[in-house]
Protein backbone atom coordinates (compact mmCIF):
# COMPACT_ATOMS: atom_id res chain seq x y z
CA UNK A 1 0.00 0.00 0.00
CA UNK A 2 1.31 3.44 -0.93
CA UNK A 3 0.56 6.31 1.40
CA UNK A 4 0.71 9.86 0.17
CA UNK A 5 1.67 12.71 2.42
CA UNK A 6 0.19 16.09 1.67
CA UNK A 7 2.24 18.36 3.88
CA UNK A 8 1.80 21.97 2.88
CA UNK A 9 3.36 23.35 6.06
CA UNK A 10 -0.06 23.75 7.68
CA UNK A 11 -0.43 22.12 11.11
CA UNK A 12 -2.91 19.24 11.03
CA UNK A 13 -5.66 19.55 13.62
CA UNK A 14 -6.07 16.58 15.94
CA UNK A 15 -8.64 13.97 14.92
CA UNK A 16 -11.95 13.59 16.70
CA UNK A 17 -14.49 15.99 18.17
CA UNK A 18 -11.89 18.59 19.18
CA UNK A 19 -11.10 19.07 15.49
CA UNK A 20 -14.50 20.41 14.58
CA UNK A 21 -14.56 23.21 17.11
CA UNK A 22 -17.69 25.16 17.93
CA UNK A 23 -20.52 25.27 15.41
CA UNK A 24 -21.02 28.75 13.98
CA UNK A 25 -24.37 30.21 15.02
CA UNK A 26 -25.30 30.92 11.40
CA UNK A 27 -25.36 27.26 10.36
CA UNK A 28 -28.53 26.39 12.28
CA UNK A 29 -29.39 22.84 13.20
CA UNK A 30 -26.79 20.50 11.72
CA UNK A 31 -28.43 17.28 12.89
CA UNK A 32 -29.87 15.12 10.11
CA UNK A 33 -33.49 15.90 9.34
CA UNK A 34 -35.51 12.96 10.70
CA UNK A 35 -36.16 10.48 7.93
CA UNK A 36 -33.08 11.32 5.83
CA UNK A 37 -30.55 8.98 7.47
CA UNK A 38 -31.64 5.82 5.67
CA UNK A 39 -32.11 7.31 2.21
CA UNK A 40 -29.88 5.77 -0.44
CA UNK A 41 -30.49 7.18 -3.92
CA UNK A 42 -29.39 5.33 -7.04
CA UNK A 43 -27.35 6.99 -9.76
CA UNK A 44 -29.07 6.45 -13.14
CA UNK A 45 -29.20 7.81 -16.66
CA UNK A 46 -32.81 8.80 -17.38
CA UNK A 47 -34.55 10.08 -20.49
CA UNK A 48 -35.60 13.69 -19.83
CA UNK A 49 -39.03 12.79 -21.26
CA UNK A 50 -39.61 10.53 -18.23
CA UNK A 51 -39.16 13.43 -15.79
CA UNK A 52 -41.81 15.94 -14.78
CA UNK A 53 -41.60 19.14 -12.77
CA UNK A 54 -43.00 19.25 -9.24
CA UNK A 55 -45.85 21.79 -9.17
CA UNK A 56 -45.00 22.44 -5.50
CA UNK A 57 -41.46 23.58 -6.39
CA UNK A 58 -40.65 26.77 -4.41
CA UNK A 59 -38.94 28.51 -7.35
CA UNK A 60 -41.47 30.10 -9.70
CA UNK A 61 -39.32 32.26 -11.97
CA UNK A 62 -37.03 30.84 -14.64
CA UNK A 63 -35.58 33.43 -17.01
CA UNK A 64 -35.46 32.38 -20.65
CA UNK A 65 -32.02 33.96 -20.99
CA UNK A 66 -30.66 31.97 -18.04
CA UNK A 67 -32.14 28.74 -19.43
CA UNK A 68 -30.56 29.43 -22.83
CA UNK A 69 -27.15 29.98 -21.23
CA UNK A 70 -27.45 26.77 -19.23
CA UNK A 71 -28.69 24.81 -22.26
CA UNK A 72 -25.69 26.05 -24.27
CA UNK A 73 -23.35 24.97 -21.47
CA UNK A 74 -24.93 21.51 -21.37
CA UNK A 75 -24.68 21.31 -25.17
CA UNK A 76 -20.91 21.89 -24.90
CA UNK A 77 -19.91 19.75 -21.91
CA UNK A 78 -22.99 17.79 -20.81
CA UNK A 79 -24.85 17.91 -17.53
CA UNK A 80 -22.21 18.27 -14.82
CA UNK A 81 -24.41 18.19 -11.72
CA UNK A 82 -27.06 15.46 -11.71
CA UNK A 83 -30.76 16.09 -11.26
CA UNK A 84 -32.25 14.83 -8.02
CA UNK A 85 -35.53 13.03 -8.72
CA UNK A 86 -37.92 10.71 -6.96
CA UNK A 87 -39.93 7.85 -8.36
CA UNK A 88 -43.48 8.97 -9.04
CA UNK A 89 -45.95 6.91 -7.02
CA UNK A 90 -48.92 8.62 -8.71
CA UNK A 91 -50.01 9.24 -12.25
CA UNK A 92 -47.89 11.09 -14.77
CA UNK A 93 -44.31 10.58 -15.77
CA UNK A 94 -41.99 8.08 -14.11
CA UNK A 95 -39.94 10.61 -12.08
CA UNK A 96 -40.53 13.98 -10.40
CA UNK A 97 -37.80 16.62 -10.00
CA UNK A 98 -36.85 17.30 -6.40
CA UNK A 99 -33.78 19.45 -7.13
CA UNK A 100 -32.60 20.66 -10.50
CA UNK A 101 -35.75 21.87 -12.21
CA UNK A 102 -33.81 24.68 -13.90
CA UNK A 103 -31.33 22.12 -15.28
CA UNK A 104 -34.22 19.91 -16.45
CA UNK A 105 -35.88 22.86 -18.20
CA UNK A 106 -32.56 23.72 -19.86
CA UNK A 107 -32.21 20.12 -21.08
CA UNK A 108 -35.72 20.19 -22.55
CA UNK A 109 -34.98 23.52 -24.24
CA UNK A 110 -31.69 22.14 -25.56
CA UNK A 111 -33.52 19.15 -27.04
CA UNK A 112 -35.70 21.55 -29.02
CA UNK A 113 -32.84 23.75 -30.16
CA UNK A 114 -30.20 21.07 -30.85
CA UNK A 115 -32.07 17.76 -31.30
CA UNK A 116 -28.98 15.91 -32.57
CA UNK A 117 -26.76 16.85 -29.62
CA UNK A 118 -26.02 13.68 -27.60
CA UNK A 119 -25.81 15.61 -24.30
CA UNK A 120 -29.60 16.01 -24.29
CA UNK A 121 -30.53 12.33 -24.80
CA UNK A 122 -30.20 11.30 -21.16
CA UNK A 123 -29.85 13.12 -17.86
CA UNK A 124 -27.66 12.00 -14.97
CA UNK A 125 -29.97 11.59 -11.98
CA UNK A 126 -29.86 10.65 -8.33
CA UNK A 127 -33.09 8.67 -8.00
CA UNK A 128 -34.87 8.41 -4.65
CA UNK A 129 -37.87 6.22 -3.89
CA UNK A 130 -41.10 8.20 -3.28
CA UNK A 131 -40.35 10.62 -0.43
CA UNK A 132 -42.49 11.91 2.44
CA UNK A 133 -43.73 15.46 1.83
CA UNK A 134 -41.59 16.98 4.60
CA UNK A 135 -38.38 15.46 3.21
CA UNK A 136 -39.16 16.58 -0.34
CA UNK A 137 -40.01 20.12 0.84
CA UNK A 138 -36.79 20.32 2.89
CA UNK A 139 -34.68 19.09 -0.06
CA UNK A 140 -36.23 21.65 -2.40
CA UNK A 141 -35.80 24.55 0.00
CA UNK A 142 -32.21 23.57 0.76
CA UNK A 143 -31.35 23.32 -2.94
CA UNK A 144 -32.92 26.65 -3.87
CA UNK A 145 -31.74 28.66 -0.88
CA UNK A 146 -28.13 27.56 -1.22
CA UNK A 147 -28.16 28.60 -4.88
CA UNK A 148 -29.91 31.89 -4.05
CA UNK A 149 -32.26 33.68 -6.36
CA UNK A 150 -35.54 32.92 -4.59
CA UNK A 151 -37.55 36.03 -3.82
CA UNK A 152 -38.96 36.49 -0.28
CA UNK A 153 -42.43 35.27 -1.28
CA UNK A 154 -41.02 32.07 -2.84
CA UNK A 155 -38.98 31.39 0.31
CA UNK A 156 -42.04 31.95 2.52
CA UNK A 157 -44.19 29.76 0.27
CA UNK A 158 -41.65 26.94 0.48
CA UNK A 159 -41.43 27.33 4.26
CA UNK A 160 -45.23 27.18 4.58
CA UNK A 161 -45.23 23.98 2.54
CA UNK A 162 -42.47 22.45 4.69
CA UNK A 163 -44.33 23.41 7.89
CA UNK A 164 -47.58 21.91 6.61
CA UNK A 165 -45.73 18.72 5.67
CA UNK A 166 -44.14 18.58 9.15
CA UNK A 167 -47.67 18.78 10.56
CA UNK A 168 -48.65 15.73 8.53
CA UNK A 169 -50.86 17.81 6.21
CA UNK A 170 -53.07 18.86 9.13
CA UNK A 171 -53.11 15.57 11.05
CA UNK A 172 -50.90 17.03 13.81
CA UNK A 173 -50.47 20.58 15.12
CA UNK A 174 -48.02 22.57 13.02
CA UNK A 175 -44.68 23.21 14.74
CA UNK A 176 -43.85 26.78 15.75
CA UNK A 177 -42.04 28.83 13.11
CA UNK A 178 -38.87 29.01 15.20
CA UNK A 179 -38.79 25.21 15.37
CA UNK A 180 -39.35 24.86 11.60
CA UNK A 181 -36.58 27.37 10.82
CA UNK A 182 -34.17 25.69 13.26
CA UNK A 183 -34.85 22.21 11.86
CA UNK A 184 -34.27 23.45 8.31
CA UNK A 185 -31.31 25.65 9.27
CA UNK A 186 -32.89 28.64 7.55
CA UNK A 187 -32.76 32.20 8.85
CA UNK A 188 -34.95 34.35 6.59
CA UNK A 189 -34.77 38.11 6.44
CA UNK A 190 -37.48 40.59 7.47
CA UNK A 191 -39.12 40.59 4.04
CA UNK A 192 -39.69 36.82 4.16
CA UNK A 193 -40.72 36.83 7.84
CA UNK A 194 -43.64 39.13 6.94
CA UNK A 195 -45.19 36.18 5.09
CA UNK A 196 -44.70 33.72 7.97
CA UNK A 197 -47.93 34.03 9.93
Amino acid sequence: MIQLSLDFGVPTPPPGPARAGPTPETTGDTLPLPGTEGLHPEFCLVSPDEIQADPRQPRRNFSREGLLELAASIARVGLIEPLVVEENAGSGKRYIVIAGERRHRAIMLGRELWPDNPHFREARCLVFPPLPDEIRAAFQLEENLKRSGLNPYEVASGLHRARLAMAGCGRRPAPAWDEVLTILGIFPGKETRKWLR
